[in-house]
């Protein structure tokens, strides 16, 4: 009973570590209105192609709509999110790089962010600029 009590407990604990280390990727998927009026579908009805897999976020309004969608594994890029097959108006089945504007791989832009962050502030103490200074007497 007390084997059996630390092997589920050791199972719990290790079920509970590996949850933390998820690796996950989110790609934003800007839609044109006038590309999805001419392929007669929506962002919610391609969302509705991912559903069942992965995370998704639709986002439609007065702008262009947009896609969030949130994959479980690292490896995919925006490119193979590009070749996931949609089906569009009348039951047609395009790959979504077809339909999409704009695919945009959210982990790489913060990653270039980060290093644009970084190097201005690296030229920010690199250069030291003189200030010159003016005295005013009256």
């Amino acid at each position: 009973m007390r084997k059996t009590l630390l092997i589920l407990l050791f199972l719990g604990i290790a079920f509970v570590s590996d949850a933390k280390d998820k690796k996950e990727k989110t790609f934003l998927v800007i839609f044109d209105k006038e590309e999805l009026r001419l392929h007669s579908t929506s962002s919610t009805k391609i969302e509705l192609n991912f559903l069942d897999n992965f995370q998704t976020k639709s986002y439609a309004g007065n702008s262009d709509a947009a896609l969030l969608i949130t994959v479980p594994f690292e490896e995919w890029d925006a490119c193979d999110i590009g070749k996931a097959l949609v089906i569009v108006g009348n039951d047609r089945l395009v790959k979504l790089e077809e339909v999409a504007f704009r695919i945009i791989d959210l982990k790489q832009t913060d990653n270039t962010y980060a290093q644009l962050l970084s190097k201005s502030t690296e030229e920010a103490k690199n250069s030291k600029k003189k200030v010159a200074t003016v005295k005013l007497t009256l």
